[in-house]
């Protein structure tokens, strides 16, 4: 049975403009299949206009500067180390972003949560320490939380 792994931030206050909330690396040795991934937002007021979630990959050319220490947790399968590196609640963005697919969320107690179809999970490309992000743009200062499901692929 395939180990599956949930990574998650602890809670990121953001404040407006783009801010990746959480990064998987992953090493050379194996790619990242990502099976469903939330964000949360706890914002105050209800007539704030939505914020943007973007998801996607980098090659980590850039790679920014995370703070803090996310947490990944084994949820399924046989027992096997994780293996990847993990960034969340960045200070400072990366530059070699794809993004693969963006949402517009509520500030005011919003929550996403994507579940990518079985057999159609996005999967980092071979050979390479890639990453998958989440990446938020706020316009009012919120406190985000999130996490992603993933296995090696």
């Amino acid at each position: 049975m395939d180990a599956v792994y949930m990574s998650r931030n602890t809670v990121f206050a953001a404040t407006a403009g783009a801010k990746t909330v959480l990064k998987l690396i992953s090493p050379t040795g194996f790619n990242l299949k990502i099976h469903e991934f939330a964000i949360s937002m706890d914002g105050v007021t209800a007539t704030a206009v939505p914020a943007t979630v973007d998801w996607g990959t980098s090659d980590e050319t850039t790679a920014g500067t995370s703070t803090g220490s996310p947490v990944t947790t084994q949820i399924k399968g046989q027992t096997i180390a994780n293996g990847i590196t993990l960034g969340q609640n960045f200070s400072a963005e990366g530059t070699t972003y794809t993004v693969h697919g963006h949402l517009f969320v509520p500030q005011f107690m919003g929550v996403l949560i994507y579940q990518n179809p079985l057999g159609l999970e996005p999967v980092s490309p071979a050979g390479n320490a890639d990453s998958f992000f989440l990446r938020i743009n706020v316009s009012a200062n919120v406190n985000v939380l999130a996490w992603v499901k993933w296995s090696r692929a």
